[in-house]
């Protein structure tokens, strides 16, 4: 009997050995488990961040910015570009003043200062209907842009535009900076590249407070081709149009030179230095058309409002014809809104968004 006991005792003694064997193995092996998948939920998350990383950084507003001889168009240029919020398909290139290989050079040159890398697309040598009196490049931007081996591309703008509008991936949004003759001959030439854009948004036009001499109620880029505004207002997109009743607003100081010379960045250098040089060419120390960007980057900066437009085009050689004036009328079911006009600014908002912008470089 004592010899059944103790074995009864030893083979007690030996299952309570094997149980917690067994337990620890168990436990070993979920510990192991969660340990796997726990380093394949962190593989996942990482995967994870990278993809949408991508896709955000893919994921650039892609823009034409159609561009004059102006200091402003560069500093216009500078935001977009510091913003890193739009892919900058190509630069087009018009200006009725001054010829347009002069025009196309100095952009080359000043990405060659800025050390920027873009391409340039010689534009229009005059406006649609008629032929304007240009010159030689003689704007004085307050500092030497260095000559560069940078060359225009041998594509024009107008087939840049057609080409690029229509068989892009994405809608695109267009910067027109100066009159509109480029994007009014591409839309010319093909009016189905309306289809696949997205925005238009333009520097020019005045209710009241107009730059030109002969016609005291014109801005300058509606002026220089009237016909081809009134092409573009009527394309069939709602044009956004930023007018001078608000950028003459926007008037360098010197408190404000003195506080973007400060900056010390090349992109406020440059800012401080065109506007410099731009009063010192024309007197004008307002900053037109980084209003157009700067509202599209926060739209809270600029209050547009709804009109249906027609843009005055008879004879501008003949005085008192009112060529270049915008007739600015309420819309109704006969006559839908073309346009929205830019009606008010907050100036500290637009002075603030600039800074942060030339600060970036």
């Amino acid at each position: 009997m004592e010899k059944k006991t103790q074995y009864l005792e030893t083979n007690l003694k030996e299952e309570e050995e094997v149980i917690p064997s067994s337990l620890n193995n168990q436990k070993r092996l979920f510990n192991k488990k969660l340990i796997i998948i726990s380093i394949i939920i962190i593989i996942i998350i990482i995967i994870t961040f990278i993809l949408i990383f991508s896709i955000l950084k893919k994921e650039k507003i892609p823009i034409i910015i159609d561009v004059d001889e102006g200091g402003d168009d560069m500093i216009t240029y500078i935001i977009a570009n510091n913003s890193k919020k739009y892919d900058i398909l190509g630069i087009t290139t018009f200006s009725p003043s001054y010829y347009v290989d002069d025009v196309v050079n100095i952009w080359l040159r000043f990405f060659e200062y800025m050390n920027f890398d873009n391409k340039v697309y010689k534009g229009e040598n005059h406006p649609l209907n008629r032929t304007t009196q240009q010159t030689n490049f003689s704007h004085n931007y307050g500092i030497e842009f260095p000559l560069t081996n940078k060359t225009v591309e041998n594509k024009t703008a107008i087939d840049f535009m057609i080409e690029t509008i229509k068989n892009y991936k994405k809608k695109i949004t267009l910067f027109l900076l100066g009159p509109l003759t480029n994007f009014a001959k591409a839309y010319q030439k093909d009016k189905t590249i309306i289809n696949n854009i997205k925005e238009i948004i333009i520097m020019g036009g005045t209710k009241k407070d107009g730059n030109i001499k002969y016609n005291s109620k014109a801005e300058y880029n509606i002026y220089m081709d009237a016909d081809a505004a009134n092409i573009v207002f009527n394309c069939g997109i709602k044009i956004k149009v930023i007018g001078t009743d608000v950028t003459h607003k926007i008037e360098f100081t010197d408190e404000i030179y003195e506080k973007y010379k400060k900056m010390n960045t090349k992109s406020s250098m440059l800012t401080y230095y065109v506007m410099k040089g731009t009063f010192e060419t024309w007197g004008d120390n307002y900053l037109h058309d980084p209003a157009t960007i700067l509202y599209h980057l926060n739209n809270k900066i600029i209050n547009l409002k709804d009109y249906f437009c027609v843009v005055n085009t008879t004879n501008p050689d003949v005085n008192g014809t009112n060529y270049g004036s915008m007739i600015f009328n309420q819309p109704n079911n006969e006559n839908k809104a073309n346009i929205q006009y830019s009606e008010s600014i907050d100036i500290n908002l637009y002075w603030d968004s600039l800074e942060k912008y030339v600060k970036e470089y």
